[in-house]
């Protein structure tokens, strides 16, 4: 059988997932969330290859030579990272290494205050952004890559709480996922993403058939019409929309209009691409 090679891209990008550096083993959460956060302000970037979050992912934990992982997902450099948390700072490292014989372009530490983590993962994006620019060539930037929703570093910690055991893929983290994205909600309740993830976790509580559709419905138009109600132009929602068109009542040409919407709001945004397909 023919194989398909991955496309190279001169200015392009895969961030491996961040080492929890904490002397809590349950920090995991927050590294994982500090990735993921700065792979979506990279995508951001018109022009800039960014591999996706269930790519990188797969070398989480592998102690694989970059130059291995720079052919495999087919770009030219790679960011590493550490994220310590300690009491109510942080510190995060990062480094950007070239693909094709291992050499750093550029590492630094950041030491901050946890409250400070909104403007420290953008800082962190638009420093990527413009080494990978330095070296590989030109692309435009904006002055800030990063959008948090939230004010709230409480609220931020619950969802990226949440967040990490919806991607751990079974009924009883996603029960878990669901009490922490209501926990981030009882903080902010204008903040959107806790309610995106709720609108997830119950659709696929039904395709697991651990809700019945009736009340899969009930649950997920609640937190549409509040996520709406928040910002009905947020790619989020759109997608959100479309997965309970698809999921819930099959009905592909409304799910196929949601994502074109969403990918008009988010050019890069990766899992409509992915559904799109």
């Amino acid at each position: 059988m023919d194989t398909i090679s991955p496309i190279f891209t001169e200015k392009s990008i895969a961030v491996l997932p961040f080492v929890n550096m904490s002397s809590d083993p349950d920090n995991e959460y927050f590294s994982d969330g500090v990735t993921e956060e700065i792979i979506n302000a990279l995508t951001g970037i018109q022009g800039l290859k960014v591999i996706a979050r269930t790519s990188s992912f797969a070398f989480k934990g592998k102690n694989i030579d970059v130059r291995t992982i720079g052919k495999q997902l087919a770009v030219t450099t790679v960011l590493e990272g550490s994220v310590r948390k300690v009491g109510q700072r942080i510190r995060v490292t990062a480094q950007l290494v070239r693909t094709d014989d291992g050499s750093h372009l550029w590492s630094k530490n950041f030491d901050r205050k946890l409250e400070d983590i909104f403007a420290t993962q953008d800082e962190i994006s638009l420093l990527i952004a413009d080494q990978i620019r330095a070296n590989f060539g030109h692309f435009d930037i904006g002055d800030k890559l990063y959008e948090s929703h939230t004010d709230s570093v409480d609220a931020y910690r619950a969802y990226l709480k949440g967040r990490f055991h919806q991607l751990k893929w079974s009924i009883e983290h996603y029960k878990q996922a669901i009490d922490y994205y209501k926990e981030a909600l009882a903080i902010d309740p204008g903040y959107p993403m806790p309610y995106y993830g709720l609108v997830q976790c119950y659709t696929y509580l039904f395709m697991w058939r651990a809700i019945s559709k009736p009340e899969a419905i009930r649950l997920t138009d609640i937190y549409l019409d509040q996520l709406k109600a928040i910002n009905p132009q947020l790619a989020e929602y759109h997608l959100a929309r479309s997965g309970c068109a698809i999921l819930l009542n099959w009905d592909l040409q409304l799910a196929h209009d949601e994502l074109k919407k969403t990918l008009a709001i988010s050019p890069a945004n990766v899992d409509a691409l992915e559904a799109l397909a």
